[in-house]
């Protein structure tokens, strides 16, 4: 079923996103990460900087910088997410899988690496 606008220019309706305080992108727009206010792109651009300090350490540099990024803490975050994630993928292949118990934890998880801005 369509659904009709009352009138020109009325806002599209959108399919409600899952966490109302990060809005989905649409294909066009680009997608923007935002370290001080988003746990995960937090540690995204943590694992980016630690990944290019070898071959670009400036890049690595100017992210810690701007970031604020500490020397021990983003290895220790990325690790803890990699490792999060390698159990789970071992936890899917077996018989007793519970993705809501794997998403309770990853929401803690978040939330103790929030507090501690990790």
């Amino acid at each position: 079923m369509k659904h009709h606008h009352p009138h020109p220019g009325a806002a599209e309706r959108h399919t409600p996103s899952p966490a109302p305080s990060m809005p989905r992108p649409s294909a066009r727009q680009p997608l923007v990460l935002d370290p001080a206010g988003d746990p995960y792109a937090r540690i995204a651009v943590e694992a980016y900087a630690e990944a290019c300090a070898q071959e670009q350490p400036w890049l690595a540099e100017a992210l810690q910088r701007q970031y604020q990024l500490t020397g021990g803490t983003p290895a220790s975050a990325a690790a803890m997410w990699r490792a999060f994630h390698e159990a789970q993928q071992l936890a899917r292949e077996g018989d007793a899988y519970d993705e809501a118990a794997w998403t309770h934890v990853a929401l803690h998880l978040c939330g103790v690496l929030g507090a501690m801005n990790l």
